[in-house]
C-alpha cells in the first residue's frame, strides 16, 4: 500500500476542525490542522508534505483567499479545496482565479468530501484543462454524455455509476429517468448507504467500504429508494453567472441540464466557476 494522502485542514472553527479531522483520519487520511490562515500557509511554506489543503474562506486575520494565494505561491502543485458557509459567486470566481481546485459549501457530506480529496490527489491536472474559446452559457460546458438510470435498474448499477462515470465524481445525486429521458426521481450516495445499512444491520458501513462490497446492497430496484420529484435544473441557454448563483443558493455542486422537459446533460459548479474566472 502507498502512503496515505496528507491533508491540511485550515479553519478557525476549532470544533469543526476537530470533528472533521477525526472523520477523515477514520477514512485513512493523514490529517494536519491549522486554526488560522497564517498557520496554514506556514505549514506549507515549511515544506510539510501536504497533498491537499482544505481551506475555509472566511477567517479572521488572513482570510482564505489570501491564504490560498500564499499557498499556491509556495507550492503551486498543492491542490486546494475551498470550504465555505457563506457562498457567493464573486468569492468562488476569485478562488478559481487564484488556483483553487473546487469550492464546496459547508456542511458537506463527509463521503462527498472524501471523494473530492481523492480526486484532487489523483487528478492533478483537472483544473488545468485547456479552454480553447470563451464559454458563456450552460450548453457550452455541460457533459452531454452520462450513464442513464431507470427506476427498474438494480441498486448496484447506481453504485457503479457513482464510482465509474468519468469526470462525474462531484455528483451528489443520480437522476432516474423514464424511457423519454424525463425525470422520475433522484438517488444519492446516502440513499445507497442507508439501503446497505438496512441489509447489513450489524455493520457500520462507510462509502469506501460499500464500493468494495456491492453485494451488501439488497437485490432491489432503484424505485425502492429513489426520491420522487425534480431537482433544481439548468436551461441549456442559461448564463453561467446565473447558473452559478442558482447552484450556490441551492447548495448543489452538480445540476441536470433540462431542455423541453428532457435531461440533455449535466453541469458542474467547479466547471462553471472556472470558466467565469477566465
Amino acid at each position: 500500500m502507498g502512503n496515505p494522502i496528507r491533508v491540511l485542514l485550515v479553519d478557525d472553527e476549532e470544533r469543526f476542525v476537530l470533528n472533521l479531522a477525526k472523520l477523515l483520519r477514520g477514512r485513512g487520511f493523514d490529517v494536519a490542522t491549522a486554526l488560522d490562515g497564517a498557520a496554514g500557509v506556514a505549514a506549507v511554506e515549511n515544506n510539510d508534505p501536504i497533498d491537499v489543503v482544505l481551506l475555509d474562506v472566511k477567517m479572521p486575520g488572513m482570510d482564505g483567499i489570501e491564504a490560498l494565494r500564499r499557498i499556491k505561491e509556495a507550492s503551486p502543485d498543492t491542490e486546494v479545496i475551498m470550504l465555505t458557509g457563506h457562498a457567493n459567486v464573486e468569492t468562488g470566481i476569485e478562488a478559481m482565479r487564484e488556483g483553487a481546485l473546487d469550492y464546496l459549501m459547508k456542511p458537506c457530506d463527509v463521503e462527498d468530501l472524501v471523494a473530492k480529496i481523492t480526486e484532487a490527489h489523483e487528478i492533478e491536472d483537472i483544473r488545468r484543462r485547456p479552454v480553447l474559446w470563451p464559454r458563456h452559457v450552460v450548453k457550452e460546458i455541460s457533459w452531454p454524455s452520462f450513464i442513464r438510470l431507470e427506476s427498474e435498474d438494480p441498486l448496484d448499477k447506481a453504485l457503479s455509476v457513482f464510482v465509474r462515470e468519468p469526470g462525474m465524481s462531484s455528483r451528489d445525486e443520480l437522476y432516474i429517468l423514464d424511457a423519454e429521458d424525463r425525470f422520475q426521481g433522484v438517488v444519492t450516495r446516502r440513499d445507497l448507504l442507508a439501503a446497505a445499512q438496512r441489509q447489513q444491520p450489524d455493520r457500520s458501513i462507510a462509502w469506501a467500504e460499500l464500493i468494495g462490497h456491492p453485494e451488501w446492497l439488497p437485490a432491489a430496484a432503484l424505485r425502492s429508494i429513489m426520491r420522487p420529484g425534480h431537482p433544481v435544473a439548468a436551461d441549456p441557454e442559461a448564463d453561467l453567472a446565473e447558473v452559478a448563483r442558482l447552484m450556490l443558493g441551492n447548495k448543489v455542486r452538480c445540476m441536470p441540464v433540462l431542455d423541453g422537459g428532457k435531461v440533455t446533460g449535466i453541469v458542474r459548479l467547479n466547471d462553471v466557476l472556472q470558466h467565469l474566472a477566465r
